[in-house]
């Protein structure tokens, strides 16, 4: 019996897995600039935890999240998104009392059961960022800030940021009656889906991807309408804010997120790599939801950004090396092949990638596995060439080679790892 991958999932290795920890790394240190510290929450939670964050009417909680019941007869669900947990790690572990703001980045896989399509899949994964502990504006702005140096820094140039504020939840109440008046006498026109969202949340029609959805929503009622002073001021600091930092932006009255939580700022990065479903991170600001967790009411604010479809977006020109050089054993004869073994162990403890074919016999063979490795050197040592206390190192991209003292082996190569040597 054979076993093939569940659809929706995939096996990352090589080139794509050193671009995955090559996007983490930069993350890691990207957002340890702007003070957040990494915070990891476990895959499997409570399903409560999920329904009552993401709001019962969502997409998520009622098609897409994997949810059962463990052997203690608990409601578990995979994690479909990270703001839920980091905002019940925050509150378990009383980070509101100890650290009063909190800020944290998070890493790692989430799942949901949808319809898989380019760089959406049914294990996917995510980095994002949460500021919890803070209803200041500029905490919004920074939050997009570190967004977006984080996607310069990745290679991920020629995104759009967009713009919105959704006001609270009491200014929203007035605003889905006023949707549900205009919607109602275009019902036929909707989907299926946004039918029921009619009845349900009118609110959730805007965020339909379907096409005739979106022709109608583009003629409805504006939030803005619906805005109190407060939360215009709010909006207001928070372009000033993107403006001093000098991050470009549009403001789209009609963006929504497709989770509940969210109040005041909202915001999406696109990215025309992306084809028609174009989204490559979204956040904003979730005022009320450490309150409904039973937390003492604290204003939040974050995003997450999609790693599978963040690495479709990366200009391989713009990203930094994925990997050093790296070097590869090629020997003749016996002493040298034993000469050989000691040098590739003496480079790994010192920090370089040095490989070798124990099984190859002849200098040919040793030459096309040094090929199919993608290292960028070869190190050729022959029983005579140690006699003579030398080396040959040759450059596989250039076919350039010389001859180098056997003793500064270790330096030559770290050095040539930092860009100071040539063949």
């Amino acid at each position: 019996m054979s076993f093939k991958r569940l659809r929706g999932t995939h096996d990352t290795w090589g080139e794509e897995a050193l671009l995955f920890h090559k996007i983490e790394s930069i993350a890691r240190e990207v957002f340890s600039r702007f003070g957040f510290e990494e915070l990891k929450t476990p895959i499997l939670e409570e399903k409560e935890l999920f329904t009552r964050a993401l709001g019962t009417e969502t997409d998520v909680v009622q098609k897409e999240m994997y949810e059962f019941i463990d052997r203690s007869k608990t409601a578990v669900a995979m994690r479909p998104e990270g703001t839920a947990g980091v905002v019940r790690a925050y509150i378990e572990n009383n980070f509101d009392k100890t650290m009063g703001l909190a800020k944290f980045f998070y890493m790692g896989p989430m799942f949901r059961s949808e319809r898989p399509q380019a760089g959406r899949l049914r294990q996917f994964h995510q980095i994002g960022v949460e500021q919890l502990g803070t209803d200041n504006a500029l905490a919004d702005a920074e939050t997009i800030q570190a967004l977006t140096v984080f996607l310069d820094e990745a290679g991920a140039g020629g995104y759009q940021v967009k713009l919105n504020n959704l006001g609270t939840f009491e200014e929203r109440s007035g605003f889905k009656e006023k949707l549900k008046e205009y919607f109602t006498p275009q019902l036929k026109s909707l989907c299926e889906d946004c039918q029921n969202r009619l009845a349900k949340n009118p609110f959730r029609i805007l965020d339909c991807k379907v096409e005739t959805c979106r022709q109608i929503v583009r003629k409805a009622p504006s939030i803005r309408e619906f805005l109190t002073p407060e939360s215009l001021e709010h909006h207001t600091k928070v372009c000033k804010a993107l403006d001093a930092a000098g991050i470009a932006y549009k403001e789209d009255p009609y963006m929504v997120r497709g989770l509940d939580y969210y109040t005041k700022t909202v915001f999406e990065i696109s990215h025309s790599k992306l084809g028609a479903q174009d989204a490559l991170a979204a956040g904003g600001r979730y005022d009320r939801l450490i309150e409904s967790f039973g937390g003492t009411p604290a204003g939040a604010v974050g995003f997450a950004v999609g790693v599978e479809r963040l690495a479709m977006c990366v200009d391989a020109g713009t990203m930094p090396a994925l990997t050093q050089p790296g070097f590869f054993m090629v020997t003749l004869g016996e002493k040298a092949f034993e000469e050989g073994f000691r040098i590739v162990s003496d480079l790994r403890k010192n920090g370089v990638k040095a490989l070798m074919d124990f099984s190859a016999k002849s200098m040919k063979s040793q030459m096309r596995a040094a090929d199919k490795s993608k290292a960028g050197y070869a190190i050729i040592l022959g029983d005579d060439e140690i006699v003579q206390k030398e080396f040959t190192l040759k450059n596989l991209s250039s076919g350039e080679q010389s001859k180098k003292p056997l003793g500064d082996i270790i330096t030559i190569c770290k050095s040539i790892g930092k860009g100071e040597w040539g063949c």
